[in-house]
């Protein structure tokens, strides 16, 4: 039985693929070294947009912080703008993992 070189697999938590090399970049042959880059350059080209998502649902929170009428509503909202927090952080982290840089900042919200 053979292991792929790679797979992509969807990140639930994300809401995005991420690729997953099995074995090193330098040991894939060139045509599969281009299909491999191919693959996470489409996935790159989704994260601005993803970041954008979130930013907005974060900012949502946010608004709904100055309407919280208790403690239990207000602690919750600002656990989701965490969570929110992590995931932008982790599709910047993702971005720069691929690609070698940072997302520029026009791309986001």
């Amino acid at each position: 039985m053979t292991t792929a070189a790679y797979e992509i697999r969807f990140d639930e938590r994300l809401g995005i693929d991420r690729p997953v090399l099995h074995v090193d970049y330098e040991t894939l042959s060139d045509e599969v070294q281009q299909e491999f880059e191919m693959k996470c350059q489409q996935i790159c080209a989704r994260i601005p947009e993803r970041i954008k998502r979130f930013e907005r649902e974060y900012m949502e929170r946010f608004e709904a912080l100055k309407e919280a009428e208790d403690d239990e509503i207000f602690f919750n909202l600002t656990d989701e703008m965490n969570e929110i927090s992590k995931i932008i952080c982790d599709l910047n982290i993702l971005f720069l993992y691929i690609e070698g840089t940072f997302i520029p900042s026009s791309s986001h919200a």
